[in-house]
C-alpha cells in the first residue's frame, strides 16, 4: 500500500506583542504594514537608514536603491508598508512617531509564500 500526504502551509500570520515591540510575518514578493500610526510626523528606519519620512503629514521616500520604490505611506491610516518583500529585508525596522514622542521596534521575518512538505509512506506486505 501505498500513501501520499502532501501539506502547504501559507505563512500569513502577524504577531503582536504588547508593548513597543512588534513581531511581523511577511510573504516573500508581498506587502506588510507596519502598524505603528504616524500622521503628522515621524519616519521609517532600517537600522539607522531613513527609509521613509513624514513632515506636515507629508510623506517623502529617501532614496535607497535596495528599497525604491517599496516604501509607501497611507495618509488615512497613517501606516508605512513595504513593498516587493524580498529575503534581505528581514531585519529590525522602527517607526518613529515625533508627534507622540512613540518609537515603535518591528523583527520583519520574510518567508516563501508556501511551505510544502510532502511525505511519503510505502508499506509491502508479505
Amino acid at each position: 500500500m501505498r500513501s501520499i500526504f502532501s501539506a502547504c502551509l501559507l505563512f500569513t500570520t502577524a504577531v503582536s506583542v504588547f508593548g513597543q515591540s512588534v513581531e511581523l510575518n511577511g510573504i516573500l514578493g508581498e506587502s506588510v504594514k507596519f502598524p505603528a500610526a504616524v500622521k503628522k510626523g515621524g519616519s521609517l528606519m532600517y537600522s539607522s537608514v531613513t527609509l521613509g519620512d513624514v513632515t506636515s503629514g507629508n510623506f517623502t521616500a529617501l532614496p535607497n536603491k535596495k528599497y525604491s520604490g517599496r516604501v509607501q505611506w497611507d495618509s488615512s491610516t497613517g501606516l508605512f508598508s513595504l513593498s516587493g518583500l524580498k529575503m534581505e529585508d528581514i531585519g529590525e525596522y522602527k517607526v518613529q512617531n515625533t508627534d507622540q514622542n512613540i518609537n515603535t521596534v518591528f523583527q520583519l521575518n520574510v518567508y516563501s509564500k508556501y511551505h510544502c512538505v510532502r511525505v511519503y509512506s510505502i508499506t509491502n506486505a508479505v
